[in-house]
């Protein structure tokens, strides 16, 4: 049995991890971790406590999942450096220090870290690699559609497809939205918009414009279900690790 604690339980994907997680067969969640303030915090939720203080599970656990922001997902990595355990980090808009920092802890236990640990996602990245590379003269647009709750713009799945677009193309520049008379739209731009609205778990479209023809790449996640399984399969794999940073492609072939 895998004993797993679940930081930003009481969130969106804290919930649906916590309730997948009831019937996932070697997974028990030991505990829950929320801010200290939290109104969940000292009470039940869903058989699980929930506690303010991570250290003080540590000692129980072989894996900690973290949904929640990067501060307080790299307080819980330094908690972890006496314990080294497993961790597996679904928390997104980590600056490039703040990365950095997750790479050295990765040095002493196993980190799995992904914007987004759905299956679908991933194979989406290998589809705008190979598009972006065949489709060398096609203007290229990312668009990303979520909830009206989330807090973080472009999100972390848009980040990365950025990231491995200029990957074939490390000469483009990043614009975010447009506004005003901004001219037009150069051929050395990759331009990225956030909308935000309702209750959508997550849309990420990438369009690429030739002439007299594009072609659209989509992912639209139905539920957050397909996040949590991400995340579930992560912790399997991750609790069987020593150390160093994983990701998605580590898991999925």
């Amino acid at each position: 049995m895998i004993r797993t604690i679940l930081c930003g339980i009481a969130g969106r994907m804290g919930r649906e991890i916590l309730a997948l997680a009831h019937d996932a067969p070697g997974i028990e969640v030991i505990g829950g971790i929320e801010v200290p303030g939290h109104a969940i915090v000292g009470k039940i939720l869903e058989s699980v406590a929930v506690s303010d203080n991570l250290a003080s599970l540590l000692p129980k656990a072989d894996c900690v999942v973290e949904f929640t922001d990067p501060r307080s997902t790299l307080d819980h990595l330094q908690s972890n450096r006496q314990y080294k355990k497993a961790f597996v980090i679904g928390t997104t808009h980590f600056s490039k220090d703040e990365h950095k920092a997750i790479e050295d802890l990765a040095r002493l236990f196993p980190v799995f870290l992904a914007p987004n640990m759905s299956i679908g996602v991933h194979h989406l990245y290998g589809l705008v690699s190979s598009s972006a590379k065949v489709l060398e003269q096609y203007d290229i647009e990312v668009i990303e559609t979520h909830h009206r709750n989330k807090k973080d713009a472009p999100s972390g799945t848009a980040r990365a497809i950025v990231d491995i677009i200029k990957k074939q193309r490390p000469h483009l520049q990043v614009v975010h939205g447009r506004d005003g008379m901004v001219g037009e739209r150069s051929p050395d731009e990759v331009c990225v918009h956030a909308v935000r609205g309702g209750d959508v778990a997550g849309e990420h479209r990438v369009v690429f414009f030739g002439n007299g023809e594009f072609v659209e790449l989509r992912h639209y996640a139905t539920s957050r279900r397909c996040f949590a399984a991400g995340a579930l399969k992560a912790v399997r794999f991750i609790v069987k690790q020593k150390s160093g940073l994983f990701s998605m492609t580590d898991i999925v072939a």
